[in-house]
């Protein structure tokens, strides 16, 4: 009866134990992290059968340490301009939420809080969904929007063929 009762507080003992362990590593684990500069993309396909390939377009994502975010766009051989700020917070494990302050794309932002639920594909890809209920003029569109961005990396050398 002494074995028995030993054996099962032992047993009982490692499976406390066991769990306790696997759920630190679970809660330790480091939420994905929304900070740095996003690329926005397209796929481009020569075929309506093939999703086609990743291509990155002229505009940028920039979510700083400090909880601000800028949208920007590059126009070839005559800069660039800001088409949006404000701040950025995550709401949840796939959400994030913000506050635009500006915005000249979609105007109707501005002043809202805008939340785009996010997935995360391969590690560097994000593939953002936002709801828009009316356009700059009011009238009611009741739709959702969907944006591709891959984050920008530094390479680890100089590449030769950069030009500034």
């Amino acid at each position: 009866m002494k074995r028995q009762t030993l054996f099962l507080l032992v047993m009982a003992f490692l499976l406390i134990s066991t769990s306790r362990v696997l759920g630190q590593e679970k809660s330790s684990a480091a939420p994905f992290s929304l900070k740095g500069v996003w690329q926005m993309c397209f796929y481009v396909s020569g075929t309506p059968q093939s999703p086609g390939e990743l291509k990155p377009s002229n505009s940028f994502k920039i979510l700083s340490d400090d909880g601000k975010f800028t949208n920007m766009t590059v126009i070839p051989n005559h800069g660039a301009i800001i088409i949006g700020s404000g701040t950025y917070r995550q709401t949840a494990p796939n959400v994030y939420t913000e506050h635009v302050e500006k915005n000249l794309h979609l105007p109707q932002l501005v002043g809202v809080d805008n939340l785009l639920e996010f997935d995360v594909k391969g590690g560097d890809v994000m593939v953002l969904k936002f709801f828009v209920k009316t356009d700059k003029d009011g009238n009611e569109i009741n739709s959702w929007y969907y944006e591709t961005w891959k984050r920008v990396k530094m390479p680890a050398s100089y590449p030769k063929d950069l030009v500034r």
